[in-house]
């Protein structure tokens, strides 16, 4: 997840010196219609997901996808034309879309229910981590060298950590017990296309989709909105490492807090959190260690939203269907980080001002919050009750 997030926000940080590249011929609008290529392509990885966990087990799946996307972004270093680095980050996103619900389904595959949450928000914990990775690469690349090597950067990151993690993942989904029945029949996963386990799989994709929109609509954007604020480069590259710093320490914190007060009021109100600061940072009254405060809260909001949903997407299915219900809420929820990147750069083209963006990622995470009131205990447990029926 450490390299999924770097992989997914170097294209932010490197946005302006895309905008100043003469070869590209890339203005805004392009720049977030290009940002948004990597989340058609989760998308549709994301929905097939389930399909190919069963097919090739967790580990080969992650393992494969993983090798995809990383080449994919390498290559982005040669590109030619902005079209060319769209296509890749399309592909990229194939891969990004396998590996995310599998990693999830692993991780949750291999812990307590207690601990559900709490397994989940550490394994997502990896991208912002990435994210701030990201951050502290573009400051020390992008003004030496420029944007390619950023990306031959991400190339090397990837090509390493797969080294080391692929086989230890085959060992751990060889040795290690699960904690609940792993039993798979080919093609069984569509039962979750109905009843009760279709209406959490609606509601897990809608907030999703809010929160997702949220995310990387501040994760793509918080670098040019800055600087469209007149802060300098260096203060938006720290900016964007106090939103990846508050993202891990409330990936953590509010996990923890779940544990003791239950999963969904904490993403309620981490959803809320998320559009109060939005609020107060579109305000302009912030400054200084205020503005940074708030940025570093709205990472721990935000992504402890979209960490949380995962849980409760997870802890509402049996194991063996986790991969797929977590892919197709995922995948489906994608459309919130395709439609951001580009609502970003629509309206900033159409002259409405940073503020604007800042007030319409603050609507999507008020949706989020509102979404999760139907997304009560009693449907995950009818949905349970459902297909451990099929089960037996």
């Amino acid at each position: 997840m450490l390299v999924e997030g770097f992989d997914l926000l170097i294209y932010s940080n490197a946005i302006p010196s895309l905008l100043t590249d003469a070869t590209l011929g890339i203005d805004r609008a392009q720049a977030g219609s290009i940002g948004s290529m990597i989340f058609l392509g989760m998308l549709v990885g994301g929905v097939l997901a389930g399909r190919i966990t069963q097919s090739l087990g967790l580990s080969r799946a992650i393992g494969l996808g993983f090798a995809f996307f990383t080449v994919a972004t390498a290559l982005i270093a040669w590109a030619g034309a902005g079209w060319h680095i769209g296509a890749l980050r399309l592909l990229a996103g194939l891969g990004l879309g396998v590996v995310l619900p599998a990693g999830l389904s692993f991780a949750r595959k291999h812990s307590s229910h207690r601990h559900g949450a709490l397994a989940i928000s550490i394994v997502m914990a990896g991208i912002p981590l990435g994210g701030m990775l990201a951050a502290v690469v573009s400051h020390q690349i992008i003004p030496h060298w420029g944007w390619r090597p950023l990306f031959i950067a991400a190339g090397l990151l990837g090509t390493g950590v797969l080294v080391v993690m692929a086989p230890l993942v085959g060992r751990i989904e060889r040795e290690v017990p699960s904690s609940g029945p792993a039993t798979v029949v080919a093609g069984d996963w569509r039962r979750i296309l109905r009843g009760p386990a279709a209406a959490v799989l609606a509601l897990g994709a809608a907030a999703t989709l809010a929160d997702l929109l949220t995310w990387y609509g501040v994760a793509v954007w918080l670098t040019q909105l800055m600087r469209e604020f007149d802060v300098p480069f260096s203060g938006a590259m720290q900016m964007m490492f106090t939103l990846n710093i508050g993202a891990i320490a409330g990936s953590l914190c509010t996990a923890g807090i779940a544990m003791r007060l239950g999963t969904r009021p904490i993403a309620i109100a981490a959803s809320a959190l998320a559009a109060a600061c939005l609020l107060a940072v579109a305000s302009r009254q912030l400054s200084g260690a205020a503005l940074f405060a708030a940025i570093a809260v709205l990472g721990m909001s935000a992504i402890s939203a979209q960490n949380l949903v995962n849980a409760l997407v997870a802890d509402a299915f049996p194991v063996h269907y986790r991969a797929a219900a977590i892919g197709i809420t995922l995948g489906l929820g994608r459309l919130g980080a395709v439609i951001a990147p580009a609502l970003g750069g629509f309206i900033l083209a159409a002259g409405l001002g940073p503020q604007a963006v800042l007030q319409a990622f603050a609507a999507s995470a008020i949706i989020g919050a509102l979404v999760l009131l139907a997304f009560t205990p009693a449907l995950s447990q009818r949905t349970q009750q459902m297909l451990a029926q099929h089960q037996a």
